[in-house]
């Protein structure tokens, strides 16, 4: 009998030691959440919370305003500048003389949206190089007649979507 009681004794001072321990930990924990608490309410005096996030709600919207608006701004300064851009470009490349090879001459066509801008084109011999270019407007060459090279390379540029 006297084993039996020295037996609960010793179970129960276990579990109260047990329970001992695990109310140290949640003080520890407790006391780690009402740092964190106070930390986050540290400087709010008056405010509550809720009006606090509304504040910084509308304050997230206002600078969202404002940068959507910029973006808007720019983008519409970006779109009146797109057409005189050059987008399309076409570009041949040719031996213009029979004794060299390689392809190092070559003619470039390149084009805004309005088919308008130049053609330019290198001329590559063993002694020599010359580069020169033809203004384009609407398509067509403005006062020099193109070479067979320039008017292909300018049909590609014309043929870009």
């Amino acid at each position: 009998m006297e084993f039996k009681v020295l037996i609960c004794l010793y179970i129960g001072a276990g579990l109260g030691a047990l329970s001992f321990i695990l109310v140290l930990i949640n003080h520890f924990r407790l006391n780690a959440t009402i740092k964190k608490y106070r930390q986050f309410m540290n400087g709010l005096s008056d405010k509550n919370v809720e009006d606090l996030m509304l504040s910084y709600t509308r304050e997230l919207e206002h600078i969202n305003r404002r940068i959507s608006d910029n973006i808007d701004r720019r983008l519409a300064i970006l779109e009146q500048k797109m057409p005189s851009c050059v987008r399309k470009v076409g570009m041949v490349t040719y031996n213009a003389f029979e004794n060299v090879g390689n392809n190092m001459s070559f003619s470039i066509a390149a084009l805004d949206d309005n088919h308008d801008g130049l053609v330019m084109t290198g001329i590559y011999s063993r002694e020599n190089s010359y580069v020169y270019a033809k203004q384009i407007k609407n398509g067509q060459p403005v006062d020099k007649e193109l070479s067979r090279e320039e008017k292909e390379a300018l049909n590609k540029a014309l043929n870009k979507a």
